[in-house]
């Protein structure tokens, strides 16, 4: 029988359970900027939605969903679904005009650009290419390697990432009924930081993170 599973709504993630680590404890693993302070459930910082299972809390009450509980006192009885954390930032990322493959332009409007020598990953709705930024010219973002692919619109979006991004999880595509995996090997940062830029920008079907001990790099 497999383990059971803490999923996390807001970051569509699914996570194998420890019963011997709070929930709180399982999302800062995950690498989740959860809000926290206190540690034992008075503070209120890391409250979050139990949508569904059951949690023991430190105190010894159980609680079934649905209903709010402190991530940092509750261990997880069986399957646990969860939402509304209390994250501390979104990730940044800018949606590009494409100009060529080596020019992205970003849009009118005050935002703080990357900056030159930034390594960044540039989002095709169904691949990822590394490259590093090698010129900030007003809103021209000049590539220091040309892109092997075009994008199907005209538009691509950007992150900025570390040099250390390898990690065990897998970000997936799921479009007309079929899956396509489009990033695999990375930490979660930059899993939810290509997941958030992908659902903000036009691309067809939905993105989904799974997490995978086993994963390696392609």
């Amino acid at each position: 029988m497999a383990p059971p599973r803490l999923t996390i709504v807001d970051a569509a993630l699914s996570l194998p359970i420890r019963h011997d680590h709070t929930l709180l404890q399982h999302c800062l693993a995950a690498e989740l900027a959860v809000s926290r302070s206190c540690r034992n459930g008075n503070c209120g910082r890391c409250d979050s939605s139990l949508l569904k299972g059951r949690v023991k809390l430190r105190n010894g009450n159980t609680v079934e969903a649905p209903a709010t509980i402190p991530l940092c006192i509750a261990f997880a009885l069986d399957e646990v679904e969860i939402s509304n954390l209390p994250l501390i930032k979104l990730p940044i990322f800018w949606r590009c005009q494409w100009q060529n493959s080596r020019v992205l332009v970003l849009p009118a409007g005050r935002q703080t650009p990357p900056h030159e020598g930034d390594i960044c990953a540039v989002l095709f709705e169904g691949s990822v290419e590394l490259n590093e930024i090698a010129e900030v010219n007003g809103r021209n973002i000049v590539l220091l390697k040309p892109a092997a692919n075009t994008p199907e619109v005209n538009s691509v979006s950007l992150i900025t990432i570390d040099a250390e991004h390898e990690g065990q999880y897998t970000l997936w595509r799921e479009y007309k009924s079929q899956r396509q995996v489009v990033w695999q090997g990375i930490n979660h940062v930059t899993a939810r930081s290509a997941q958030t830029a992908y659902q903000a920008n036009t691309c067809k079907g939905s993105y989904h993170i799974i997490h995978d001990a086993s994963t390696k790099k392609p």
